[in-house]
């Protein structure tokens, strides 16, 4: 009996403290609630100094920029912007538009032509460091004895040049020969005309050209009919006037062609071709012919083996089938290329032997680096025993290579313009 009431006693004081103590923190929370809210508003004072200094540091550049938004803008929603004087909460005063300020045309500088004349194997100008004469090498594959003319009856007679003309045209005697020879192992330029040069480098022979030079002509001779297939010797693109005559396309006319009077032999569409359109020389495949007709001047061949400055055999492959590329790419036989520099300035005609076309590539790049030249595109004229290279010595053309002379079906020449 003792027991219970003591219980019931335990719990009505138990009862009593809960409700004080609800009371206590009632108060307490409604205290602190006061003094926040006095803080707060101690806080925004204290702040003000702060937002006047970060507002000053805003430069007047940066004014159209800047967009104050209201607690409910914060993430606002993105809409159009019409103009510079969209507002968001807030407005900002805008800037006028400052006039922009006056910045002079520059005055562009002409990159300054390359004296070829002034080349040799080391570099150009300061760079061309005297060198002692190579040693002949069997790759270098120079001719050693005066060239004979291929008897063929059924090509066509050169329509300038009697043949007692040409026979005496290309039979150079012992000391031209010999000169060819030094030229060939020295190191040093021969200057065939003002903007054309030949050297040899590492074994291979080139004939790098001067585009912007005047004073000659670039020709495709082609022959005298228009029936594709027809034959001719380097005998028939040879004049008084030639300076370089070498063989471009292959025998079937892979390419497309078109002389310098406009005569159009063969167009092949997506063909690679060195062409003329406009005043600027240039390396590609042409794939239309409202682009080919642009063209005024065009030699055909390929594939194209550089691209961008570096060995990219055949990126577009060109028709050729795979036994003919893998042919080309592989030969150590003789090869003719045509490469042209990054701006247009500079012809490289090239002939080796004994190399690969990788290994003939390394040899452009390297020496256009030597002459401060970037290379930039190159493909394939004929090579093998169609190969042929003939420059001006005097009073001869003497071709360099020793390669009886072959049938070709267009020729890449040079010619005094005058």
């Amino acid at each position: 009996m003792s027991d219970s009431k003591n219980k019931q006693k335990t719990f009505r004081i138990t009862r009593t403290e809960i409700f004080v103590g609800i009371v206590i923190a009632l108060g307490v929370a409604l205290v602190i609630v006061l003094v926040g809210q006095s803080l707060v508003s101690a806080g925004m004072e204290m702040a003000s100094p702060i937002s006047s200094f970060v507002s000053s540091r805003v430069t007047p550049e940066h004014t159209a920029e800047v967009i104050q938004l209201t607690p409910m803008e914060r993430n606002p929603t993105p809409t159009a912007m019409a103009s510079s004087t969209r507002k968001l909460g807030t407005p900002v005063q805008q800037r006028p538009p400052s006039t922009p300020p006056q910045t002079p045309t520059p005055t562009l500088i002409p990159t300054p032509t390359l004296d070829l004349d002034s080349c040799n194997a080391a570099g150009c100008g300061s760079q061309a460091v005297p060198l002692p004469p190579a040693t002949a090498h069997p790759d270098l594959f120079l001719r050693e004895s005066p060239a004979t003319r291929r008897h063929c009856l059924v090509c066509p007679r050169n329509e300038i040049l009697s043949t007692a003309q040409l026979n005496e045209l290309v039979a150079a005697n012992g000391a031209t020969l010999a000169r060819l020879r030094e030229i060939a192992l020295s190191q040093e330029t021969y200057e065939i005309a003002p903007g054309i040069v030949y050297i040899v480098f590492n074994n291979v022979h080139h004939v790098v050209i001067d585009l912007t030079e005047t004073g000659y002509i670039l020709r495709n001779i082609i022959p005298p009919t228009s029936n594709r297939g027809t034959l001719i010797t380097p005998s028939y693109c040879l004049s008084p006037k030639s300076l370089l005559v070498t063989t471009a396309d292959y025998h079937g006319l892979n390419g497309s062609n078109k002389t310098e009077t406009g005569r159009d032999l063969f167009f092949h569409l997506g063909r690679a071709a060195l062409y003329q359109r406009g005043d600027r020389f240039l390396i590609d495949v042409i794939r239309t012919r409202p682009a080919w007709e642009r063209t005024s001047i065009s030699w055909g061949g390929g594939p194209l083996f550089m691209w961008n400055g570096r060995y990219d055999y055949n990126p577009e492959h060109e028709w050729f089938d795979r036994e003919n590329l893998e042919h080309y790419r592989t030969t150590r036989w003789t090869k003719l290329t045509a490469a042209i520099s990054k701006d247009r300035k500079y012809l490289f005609i090239s002939a080796s032997y004994g190399l690969t076309l990788r290994e003939h590539a390394k040899n452009i790049i390297e020496l256009g680096q030597k002459w401060g030249i970037k290379v930039d595109r190159a493909m394939r004229f004929d090579g093998s025993e169609s190969a042929y290279m003939a420059i001006r010595l005097g009073d001869y053309m003497v071709p360099v290579l020793k390669l009886e002379e072959p049938l070709i079906v267009n020729c890449f020449a040079i010619e005094k313009s005058n």
